[in-house]
């Protein structure tokens, strides 16, 4: 019996249609369709009345559905058995939130590609929230995220590294007081929703500042720009400047009273799934960022921005 078969239902029961597990699954509608034909004519059985759309799984299907989810846990548990300790193998479901997508996601699939090569991944991108929830429900074997107060109960977090946040000041104003920022520029916000953007939100809010005016955007990109050309000041991830702007572009400042740290960990469910995965999918993620440390220190050594 085709293990990716089931892996399909098992997917299109959680998602509800063929087009959504087209999508989730990176396949084509035909291809969904075609794989649960097969299916049926396999198992001799009608797993869906067509009659509606989307079509509907009958009560067998919904029995081969719930098996299928048995037989997949089972595949997985056969998989990490019979796999090295040091090597990932299978297909891996894994999200990452916007900036991590940005800087660490190709460099992590470039190197489990050679490091890795009998393991294959599915990427989604989104907010630390809604990662989050993916995770929790078994849709993502895993997710890069933020670390918040409020990820749901079942899952389990590693700490991958911690990033400093810092004012971002536009360059004419690099010797303007903050409290002066605050009344003279616009407050360029990056998505309160956000994890970063909540943190940012909770440092203004217990440090009593009141911008006199607020732009929110959802790129930090974005907002950079805008902090590059005048148009306000920001606070965000020291690394995300960094990779986008040199010395004189943009003035770091350090937060007082400080520092904050946003805090990128690697979500799993906490029953044990991917207890075996965690060990090998970290010491990957983490190697890409000190790399990444390492050469934008080399970059910016004798070159550092003066911060108060």
């Amino acid at each position: 019996m085709n293990v990716r078969a089931l892996r399909t239902l098992a997917t299109i029961q959680k998602d509800g249609s063929f087009i959504n597990t087209a999508n989730r699954l990176n396949m084509t509608l035909s291809a969904v369709s075609m794989q649960m034909k097969m299916l049926e004519q396999e198992l001799g059985v009608s797993l869906f009345d067509r009659s509606f759309r989307p079509p509907l799984l009958t009560p067998i299907g919904r029995v081969v559905a719930d098996k299928a989810q048995m037989i997949l846990r089972a595949n997985n548990d056969l998989l990490d058995a019979c796999r090295s300790r040091d090597l990932l193998a299978g297909e891996f479901r894994i999200g990452f939130v916007p900036t991590s997508s940005v800087r660490l996601m190709p460099d992590f699939l470039a190197q489990a590609r050679v490091q890795h090569p009998s393991a294959q991944f599915h990427i989604e991108t989104g907010l630390s929230e809604s990662l989050a929830k993916l995770v929790s429900t078994g849709v993502l074997d895993a997710a890069v995220i933020t670390g918040t107060d409020d990820i749901p109960s079942n899952i389990h977090v590693e700490l991958l590294m911690e990033e400093e946040l810092v004012y971002c000041l536009p360059t004419p104003c690099t010797h303007w007081s903050i409290d002066r920022c605050m009344t003279g520029l616009t407050f360029i916000h990056f998505m309160p929703l956000s994890g970063i953007g909540r943190l940012i939100a909770q440092y203004i809010s217990h440090s009593n500042l009141r911008p006199a005016s607020s732009l929110i955007l959802d790129s930090v990109e974005a907002v950079a720009e805008c902090v590059m050309k005048g148009i306000g000041f920001a606070i965000l991830p020291e690394p995300d400047i960094r990779r986008h702007f040199g010395k004189g572009q943009i003035t770091l400042r350090s937060l007082s009273p400080g520092p904050l740290k946003r805090a990128l960990v690697l979500a799993t469910i906490s029953d044990g799934r991917m207890r075996a995965y965690i060990e090998p999918l970290a010491k990957l993620l983490t190697s890409e960022a000190a790399s990444k440390k390492a050469k934008s220190k080399q970059r910016t050594s004798g070159n550092r921005t003066n911060r108060a």
